[in-house]
């Protein structure tokens, strides 16, 4: 069996979003192929920071091994440049069994000062590639924050190569439930 944490959104917290949804929907899975389920209550929420969040989830996911190993993480927007940030600095020769990507982006289209530190500082991405041997990116058609999908997901493809699938009309995923987030993590975790 193996766990899975979850780190949101700007804003984000254990009970926004869908990420209660997805709770419940993973302990109903027969045989909960992941478990425990933990959503990360991260500081400041409505302010990340490069000092603060990567720290925050690096003590979440800890520096065991074996631990590290059936380990995979669901980032959501940047959640998922907070959590390649961590996983860059995890000790040399770590892996983690992998990591979905929801809302991922390496940029966004009318970005706001605090968010230019996320954009202007990537995690070393040969760290981050050696650690993940399996990482999925869902995209949306239509995300008011990157409407280039195409530009984005190649961007994922070519820098960590990744396996990206663009969900239509699911904007930021952010809706209450996200059937096709947990269909995405199922398909990375047992396959």
């Amino acid at each position: 069996m193996a766990r899975l944490l979850v780190v949101p959104r700007w804003a984000g917290t254990p009970r926004s979003d869908y990420y209660p949804w997805l709770v419940d929907a993973l302990a109903a899975v027969p045989g909960r192929p992941l478990d425990p389920v933990v959503v990360a209550d991260l500081p400041h929420p409505g302010t990340p920071r490069l000092d603060t969040w990567p720290p925050a989830i690096a003590r979440l996911l800890g520096d065991d091994p074996a631990v590290l190993r059936d380990t995979f993480v669901l980032g959501h927007s940047v959640g998922c440049q907070a959590l390649l940030h961590a996983i860059a600095a995890l000790p040399a020769g770590a892996r983690i069994a992998g990591v979905l990507a929801v809302a991922g982006w390496w940029s966004v289209d009318q970005p706001w000062p605090t968010i230019l530190p996320w954009q202007d500082n990537l995690p070393d991405l040969a760290r981050v590639r050696a650690a993940v041997p399996r990482l999925t990116v869902l995209l949306s058609d239509g995300d008011p924050f990157t409407r280039d999908h195409h530009a984005n997901a190649a961007l994922w493809r070519e820098r960590l190569g990744a396996e990206v699938e663009v969900v239509p009309g699911a904007r930021h995923f952010n809706a209450a439930q996200e059937p096709a987030v947990l269909a995405a993590l199922l398909r990375l975790a047992t396959g």
